[in-house]
């Protein structure tokens, strides 16, 4: 009953943001957002969508509020020396993953701002939906299909952010689906999160053969959603679900026996001083968002709506 209770005083407390920001942006901003707690797939969404834009011929930038980083209010670019404990593990993922210029500032507007004064034609925001003080042109919202909404409360009895009405104000929604986990009525557009062939964090070791038995690390949202995924992929698993954005020390990794396979996301909140030089046998499992070609030319026409 108390947990009902503060649930019912948390989603009055968000009830103004399930009206958009009425801020006009002066360049396309999509918002790629969730409304439960926890991970949906938005980081893979932010990269196809960036990679699709760029495609496209535009410019394109991305912002982040720079979650496990120590981002303040002032905006900072990251770079290729930036590091996770400073900028966020999501930002910098995005950053080498797509090559494109990532923002992180804990006031997203000003993130934008500093977006727009380099040059961007269309800026992506990894998450901030909730985030009133963005301006956005266009909102998507993802939804893991595997957990779904919960139990349709907001928090803390539940999993959601803001109420589930707020679904019916945002441009577009998406549902990250898979053989184990089909849409199950939730509304909106399915795609699926495709996985390549594992790859050594630094080096050229030799990954683990199908049948192998492995340490498999997850510091995500959902972290068995990871493990499910080298499952069926044929490993036999010792699990290590963390926090999210979690550190992974040193200490931490001398306590297993290897091979040590994590996330994308996992791989870049590796310190320097242990980033596969201490030991060769550190992995991680990359992860792609499979979008729906109508999906991605929505969003491209969006852009070019904008800009007439």
């Amino acid at each position: 009953m108390p947990l009902r209770v503060a649930a019912v005083l948390y989603e009055r407390a968000v009830r103004r943001r399930l009206v958009r920001p009425p801020q006009s942006p002066t360049c396309p901003v999509i918002v790629v957002g969730n409304l439960v707690a926890g991970g949906s797939g938005k980081t893979p969404v932010v990269t196809a969508l960036a990679e699709a834009l760029e495609r496209a011929g535009f410019n394109v930038s991305i912002i982040s509020r720079g979650y496990g980083g120590r981002a303040g209010n002032l905006p900072v670019a990251v770079s290729a020396d930036s590091i996770a404990s400073q900028v966020g593990d999501e930002a910098l993922e995005l950053h080498r993953r797509t090559g494109r210029p990532v923002w992180v500032c804990r006031r997203r507007a000003e993130a934008l701002a500093s977006a727009c004064a380099e040059g961007a034609q269309v800026v992506l925001s990894d998450d901030g939906l909730q985030h009133v003080a963005l301006p956005r042109s266009f909102e998507i919202c993802v939804i893991d299909a595997r957990r779904g909404l919960g139990n349709g409360l907001c928090l803390p009895a539940g999993p959601l952010r803001q109420p589930v009405e707020r679904l019916e104000t945002v441009d577009m929604v998406l549902v990250k689906s898979g053989p184990a986990s089909p849409c199950n009525g939730l509304p909106g557009t399915p795609f699926t999160l495709e996985t390549d062939e594992l790859e050594p964090v630094n080096g050229h070791a030799r990954p683990p053969q199908r049948g192998s038995e492995i340490d498999a690390v997850a510091g995500i949202g959902d972290p068995e959603s990871f493990f499910q995924a080298l499952e069926q992929r044929g490993f036999r698993l010792r699990r290590h679900p963390l926090v999210d954005h979690q550190p992974i020390t040193e200490s931490m990794l001398s306590r297993l026996a290897g091979p040590v396979v994590m996330t994308g996301k996992d791989s870049m909140r590796l310190a320097r001083k242990h980033s596969g030089r201490a030991r060769s046998d550190l992995f991680f499992l990359p992860a792609r968002a499979n979008l729906p070609a109508e999906v991605l030319q929505r969003v491209v026409d969006h852009v070019r709506e904008f800009q007439l």
